[in-house]
């Protein structure tokens, strides 16, 4: 038996003796009443905590902003926006945005695509540069992150964003540079093709973004360009999808 299904058991089990237990408050105390209830409380929060789905359904942290809210079924249909930022480095507090990509997809096709380099007022690292090939001086004469942020928060409006490790990283990052500017981020709703991709695909040796548009015949690598790999976690996603599909697996 699952664990999860084992979990979930002991929580009706003892969710059922809770309720038998009300009738027998007066002759035996609230005591059998409290024990059952909490012990159903713990099964059921083991049982969601193996739930194998649980992940997707995560909401990352927005401080206050309104990110979850859209409506994911127009994207499984095909309707949203892939976006994929490059920054300076991994610690959104800290680091900086030095490229913003976006395409918007309608109908599982590519239909328009934003692209802008960041002024981030702080040196490109070695690193960076070496995987993106973005220099200081690429970034000297383009405008900073407020500048930019209202243009691109228009051209992804209220769609669904896709990306790859996005709630990990895309999000927070993007969240942070909303808040920091005053803005005010759209109700999205935020599909992230890591999770999907693990669950659908658990033979892989791992689920980087390059390792997926290899396996699916998108690609051969991944640029490390804004732009350009938006548009991979699109195609990724619409291949994802597909797989789903055919083998009647349920993402949403």
């Amino acid at each position: 038996m699952k664990k999860r299904t084992l979990w979930i058991l002991l929580a009706v089990l003892f969710a059922a003796s809770a309720l038998y237990a009300v009738t027998s408050v007066a002759k035996d105390g609230p005591a059998g009443l409290v024990g059952c209830a909490i012990l159903a409380v713990a099964f059921g929060m083991m049982a969601k905590k193996t739930d194998p789905e649980a992940r997707f359904r995560k909401k990352p942290k927005t401080n206050g902003q309104s990110v979850g809210k859209g409506d994911v079924r127009k994207a499984m249909k095909g309707d949203y926006t892939a976006i994929d930022l490059e920054t300076t480095g991994l610690d959104p507090a800290n680091e900086k945005i030095i490229e913003l990509g976006a395409v918007r997809v309608r109908s599982g096709k590519p239909v328009s695509t934003y692209s802008q380099l960041v002024n981030p007022s702080m040196p490109v690292p070695p690193q960076v540069r070496r995987l993106t090939g973005i220099t200081d001086s690429d970034l000297a004469d383009k405008p900073t992150i407020d500048k930019v942020l209202p243009e691109f928060l228009r051209f992804i409006g209220s769609d669904a964003l896709v990306g790859h490790n996005i709630q990990r990283f895309d999000v927070p990052f993007l969240l942070h540079a909303v808040i920091d500017a005053g803005l005010h981020m759209p109700a999205s709703t935020v599909i992230d093709t890591l999770p999907i991709a693990q669950q659908l695909l658990p033979e892989l040796p791992n689920h980087k973004l390059v390792t997926l548009v290899q396996v699916l015949g998108i690609g051969d690598d991944e640029s490390h360009r804004a732009s350009d790999d938006a548009r991979q976690d699109a195609l990724v996603y619409e291949a994802l999808k597909a797989y789903a599909k055919k083998n009647h697996i349920r993402l949403q």
